[in-house]
């Protein structure tokens, strides 16, 4: 009997320290978490209340920090909990005035939830947004995302009115079927981060899922990089893949809103989806991020929403993302190159920010779709792959750089007053290929 007991004791120990035991992929520490909605006790799935034991010694929610409308005033953030939690809470104050989260000086926001219904699970979506900010300020904070359960303490930072230098990263398709998939997106941010840890955010440029309606990809995704996606804002852009809706669980890329919180700031009707067509300013840029996933017709009228919201801008640098690329490899895009080039030409983009070709193009300056010279016209980047999924070259003439080294790549895109400096790295960090553009 007591050998029987030794043994059951041996087990239980085993499988709780595999439970929380980190896993390393490539010197990358994430922590692979059961799905959250796994977690709830099944005798409280009537109460209002959450198992305080069920979430015992783990950081079960992804945090997803996005700017608001002003990124030196204003930061959204949002999560999801099982369809039982009580209403969540953000508790946050200035860094260098931050002792205790039980001060006073603590501020406590309550998070405006709806319930939501995914291919897999009934859950709760929760947003805030904090406004009336204090620019270029640091901030702590953390989620009460159950009774007296906390997200471990994260830290953003509101962008300075004015600066000179800063870099961002851009990653792209980072699409997978499980959670090992994942942990391959997850190690092209830490190493972008490592090499870049003052970068200010990340654009990403679609494709984040490969299947839009599964939400278990979704969750594989955001658990991959807890820590980074609390810590960093990401500005998303809408991939065919994120829109896919073949089990009719992802009307109008609804777990694409439910993940993010994008402030929707189009007056004018694009017809797109809220939340997939907006602009912000950083430093001395704009930058617009725009959903090619819709008709030519919703096309011309975000081409018609470009041309007003870059005319009321005084930034010297203007920046727009994009998943479908107009000047790409595998896919040649003439529908979308033909009704936005012109109005990139006409509003004076310097730079758009591609995916979806899933490998790595540079195009000469382009004008009136043909190649012009540096300081001319615009330059198209694709960055190649962030996740699992490779593409063979394919050779066009807007071309100047064509790579495919089977590897995932990221973009650090530097703007220093009047010059651009973009470079393309691989995930060894070896740098592949760089450009600079001045003013």
């Amino acid at each position: 009997m007591k050998k029987k007991l030794s043994l059951l004791i041996i087990f239980i120990i085993v499988v709780s320290v595999t439970l929380v035991k980190p896993i390393t992929v490539d010197n990358l520490e994430v922590i692979i978490y059961d799905n959250l909605h796994q977690l709830t006790d099944s005798t409280e799935s009537n109460n209002s209340s959450i198992s305080a034991a069920s979430y015992h010694g783990l950081t079960s929610i992804s945090v997803i920090n996005n700017f608001g409308k002003n990124p030196a005033t204003e930061r959204n953030f949002t999560w999801n909990t099982p369809i039982s939690n009580n209403k969540d809470v953000l508790e946050y104050c200035l860094k260098d005035e931050f002792h205790s989260f039980d001060d006073i000086n603590i501020k406590k926001v309550t998070a405006k939830s709806y319930e939501t219904k995914t291919d897999a699970d009934n859950r709760v979506i929760h947003k805030i947004s904090l406004k009336n900010l204090k620019p270029g300020a640091e901030y702590i904070y953390r989620i009460m995302y159950a009774p007296n359960i906390y997200s471990p303490k994260a830290t953003f930072k509101t962008a300075e009115e004015k600066l000179d230098q800063f870099t961002f990263i851009q990653i792209t398709d980072t699409q997978g079927f499980n959670k090992s998939d994942y942990l391959i997106w997850a190690n092209t941010l830490k190493k972008a981060l490592g090499k870049f840890p003052d970068a200010k955010f990340l654009i990403h440029t679609g494709d984040m899922v490969n299947d839009g309606d599964k939400i278990k990809q979704w969750d594989a995704f955001t658990h991959a990089v807890i820590p980074e996606l609390m810590n960093l804002p990401i500005a998303p852009t809408l991939g065919n893949h994120d829109k896919l809706n073949k089990n009719g669980s992802n009307p109008k890329a609804k777990n694409f809103n439910d993940i993010f919180y994008i402030p929707n700031t189009i007056k004018n009707n694009t017809g797109t989806e809220d939340g997939t067509v907006y602009s912000f300013d950083y430093g001395n840029a704009h930058i617009a991020v725009m959903n090619t996933e819709c008709s030519r017709k919703n096309l011309k009228k975000q081409g018609d929403w470009l041309i007003s919201d870059m005319s009321k801008t005084d930034k010297l640098w203007k920046i727009v993302a994009v998943h479908r690329g107009l000047y790409g490899a595998t896919y040649y895009s003439s529908e979308i190159r033909d009704v936005w080039a012109p109005i990139f030409d006409k509003v004076g983009i310097d730079l758009v920010l591609q995916g979806h070709d899933h490998n790595y193009v540079r195009t000469y300056p382009m004008k009136n779709n043909e190649i012009s010279s540096l300081g001319n016209g615009t330059i198209y980047i694709t960055a190649n792959s962030g996740g699992i999924k490779f593409y063979p070259q394919k050779l066009r003439n807007w071309q100047e750089v064509n790579l495919q080294p089977y590897i995932q790549m990221y973009i650090a895109v530097t703007i220093n007053n009047n010059q651009i400096t973009i470079k393309a790295y691989d995930v060894n960090n070896v740098l592949k290929d760089t450009i600079t553009l001045n003013k």
